[in-house]
């Protein structure tokens, strides 16, 4: 119910009012009277009012000035005034103010409750639209942490963005980093899951490191955090900026921090959790263009020496050192940029793909390279685009056209490595440009990658965020273009997959119902139960005592 406020000096006029809108049945109004400015803004700061109704010229207070603190301490409350014939210079002010409308107190009682009803109607529809944007911030709220994984997630691929750009995405996005700093990386590894470990398990295991690691990081320095890979966590770290302390000495002590807390924090994670994990920091702060490259170095400290032990805390150290001294046999670095071009191809990042296979190429035309370091790039970026002309149909017959394929297969002696550099990269035209051709077509094996991933990990995660990491898409976009391909929805096939497993396991199989549950993927017999009764009308064991009986009867 509205609340309704009239204010005039004179009684007879408020109490007519009063009287009015009282009999007013359909306007259901919970009408207050007052008979000064004064004692209106008394009533309104006793309880929420909707609407006033206020003379315009009253003894102390007068209506604009009353109308003037309304605006300023309730600014939804409809302001309507009355007015005499000699009052008309007042209205233009009125209305300047914000004033709703005015009435002629001469005016009929219909036109008097007229204005009320629109200035009802204007209440209600400025409190759906309220309604539809508190809708939409709350559904913005709880998809920003997917959205603020989405645009590190491209970051730490190579996604390029100027310094503009990164701030006015990092305000939007709520990631409280700096743009204008560096950041300090911090990878995170659960080196083994139990077996009876369920997806939620791991989920809620995963939060509770992360949760770990930033209440003791906290105490020093601004982080974000998300999970990649499943069983991985990156930080994103800035030690806080102290007045009077240069950037370097905060860089110092912001690593002495984290690096000193991170045997704390893995004997919490044991302790708390049951879980053992590793930590690989970058030593040395990276600027925000670059987190990319050092990104996939990090990665390669997980398999690089010590990395491959459980509970380990290791740093990309050795690897700059190896980056800085050449290459070596053992350059990861060098293996870790193949993957970054490949990613560069696949998200059609032409800019970032032309500065990347220009540093990787020039080992073919510097002689200071070996011939056997030349060869293992010529295979490798065969390989590459062996791979994506096998995910592309339409690409291997544009290249097959214009480009000899052969070479993809064997280097002749006879082909100088500058011409092979420029073969490679009209490789890469072509790709880019039937991709552009393409739109945003994806590879038509896609529906194929799906099913193979699904019918592989159908007992462990096969939720939509998992399927999407693993091809490589955002999860709605996925669900979305999945629809698109097939004609029905990614948890309509989901479903259909592990009903016609569980027949053939029901069937063909003495496995026990508990059993078949844990196969697709269910934490409980139950589970499986009301899933399977839904599909097809009867229990797992009344379905495979059917079809025996059924079968038993044909045979007679």
């Amino acid at each position: 119910m509205r609340r309704l406020l009239i204010v005039d000096d004179l009684p007879i006029i408020v109490d007519g009012l009063l009287e009015l809108f009282q009999s007013t049945e359909h306007l259901e109004l919970d009408v207050l009277k007052a008979y000064s400015g004064e004692e209106a803004l008394r009533l309104m700061r006793e309880g929420p009012v909707d609407i006033v109704i206020s003379d315009i010229k009253m003894p102390g207070l007068e209506g604009i000035e009353l109308l003037q603190i309304i605006q300023a301490d309730w600014p939804a409350c409809k302001v309507i005034f009355l007015t005499g014939y000699n009052d008309f210079h007042y209205i233009r002010s009125a209305m300047a103010y914000g004033g709703f409308d005015y009435i002629l107190k001469v005016e009929s009682d219909d036109k008097i409750i007229a204005s009320v009803e629109r200035a009802l109607e204007k209440l209600e529809e400025e409190g759906k639209h309220l309604r539809m944007l508190e809708r939409a911030n709350r559904r913005m709220r709880e998809a920003l942490p997917l959205l603020q994984k989405e645009y590190i997630w491209d970051l730490l691929q190579g996604k390029q963005e100027t310094p503009e750009e990164l701030a006015r995405h990092f305000e939007e996005l709520g990631i409280l980093l700096r743009a204008d700093r560096p950041v300090l990386l911090l990878l995170g590894r659960v080196d083994t899951w139990k077996e009876s470990y369920t997806p939620m398990d791991k989920a809620l295991l995963l939060y509770g490191i992360q949760n770990i690691a930033k209440e003791y990081a906290g105490a020093g320095m601004t982080c974000y955090s998300c999970v990649y890979e499943n069983s991985r966590i990156i930080w994103l770290l800035q030690p806080w900026e102290e007045e009077g302390a240069g950037e370097p000495d905060a860089w110092k002590a912001g690593y002495g921090h984290i690096s000193g807390l991170l045997d704390t924090i893995q004997q919490t994670c044991r302790r708390l959790l049951r879980v053992w994990v590793s930590f690989a920091i970058s030593s040395e702060p990276t600027a925000l263009p670059s987190i990319s490259e050092r990104f996939h170095l990090l990665k390669y400290c997980f398999v690089y020496g010590l990395g491959l032990s459980p509970s380990v805390i290791v740093s990309d150290v050795d690897l700059l050192k190896m980056q800085e001294g050449g290459e070596g046999k053992n350059d990861y670095c060098h293996h870790a940029r193949l993957q970054l071009l490949q990613r560069c191809l696949e998200n059609k990042h032409r800019e970032e793909f032309n500065k990347l296979y220009l540093h990787l190429t020039s080992v073919w035309t510097d002689d200071a390279h070996a011939y056997g370091r030349k060869m293992e790039l010529y295979h490798s970026m065969a390989a590459m685009f062996l791979s994506m002309m096998d995910q592309n149909e339409e690409f291997k017959q544009e290249a097959s056209k214009t480009l000899d394929t052969m070479l993809l297969y064997r280097k002749d002696e006879g082909i100088a490595w500058p011409d092979v550099k420029q073969y490679f990269w009209n490789l890469a035209d072509c790709y880019f440009a039937k991709r552009e051709e393409q739109g945003e077509e994806v590879p038509s094996d896609l529906v194929k990658r799906v099913h193979r991933y699904i019918e592989e990990h159908l007992a462990r995660d096969i939720s939509l965020i998992a399927i999407a990491e693993h091809v490589g898409l955002n999860p709605s976009y996925l669900s979305r273009l999945y629809k698109q391909l097939t004609g029905i929805g990614l948890s309509d096939y989901i479903n259909e997959y592990r009903n016609l497993k569980a027949k053939e396991w029901l069937l063909n199989s003495t496995m026990k119902v508990g059993e078949i549950a844990g196969e697709l993927g269910y934490n409980s017999a139950l589970a499986f139960i009301r899933f399977f009764k839904k599909q097809n009308q009867a229990t797992p064991q009344e379905y495979r005592l059917q079809r025996q009986a059924r079968e038993v009867n044909n045979s007679i």
